[in-house]
């Protein structure tokens, strides 16, 4: 009698241990499900950015970001990867970059260049750079090296 109480008891704990572990995985899978482009507020209305590390196309890439009248794009062609993003993906890859990314007017242009390339990973050893954000105040940044 009392091995079958211990049996029972050993049940019960076993699918209460299993419950709360399915609990536990659910609550992870929908975290990670939550889109970053509904989370992450991104402080410009435009980003573009090209950069290149010598000629032809295949040494090129570029990063395009919009938001007009509550609509948001965004396209990712890193031609040095053989990587397009488009849509849903790359708009999460840039707002998740973009909303860590903070560049103001005091800063130097090329402390501007040395925080795009490392946000988003690329060599600092460019041949061509062009970035072009506004942010949503309306500041406007432009450079070309």
């Amino acid at each position: 009698m009392k091995w079958i109480r211990t049996a029972g008891v050993l049940c019960l704990t076993l699918m209460l241990i299993a419950g709360c572990r399915l609990n536990e995985e659910k609550r992870e899978a929908e975290q990670d499900s939550t889109p970053v482009s509904s989370a992450k507020p991104v402080p410009y209305s435009s980003f573009s950015l090209r950069v290149s590390y010598g000629a032809g196309e295949h040494n090129r890439y570029e990063g395009l970001y919009e938001r007009k009248d509550g609509h948001e794009k965004a396209d990712i062609r890193d031609k040095l990867s053989g990587v397009h993003r488009e849509g849903e993906e790359a708009l999460d890859e840039m707002k998740m970059i973009l909303g860590e990314l903070a560049v103001n007017s005091r800063m130097q242009e090329s402390e501007v260049v040395r925080q795009v390339l490392s946000a988003f990973n690329l060599d600092s050893r460019y041949d061509h750079f062009y970035l072009k954000l506004k942010k949503n105040d309306g500041e406007m940044t432009e450079i070309k090296k």
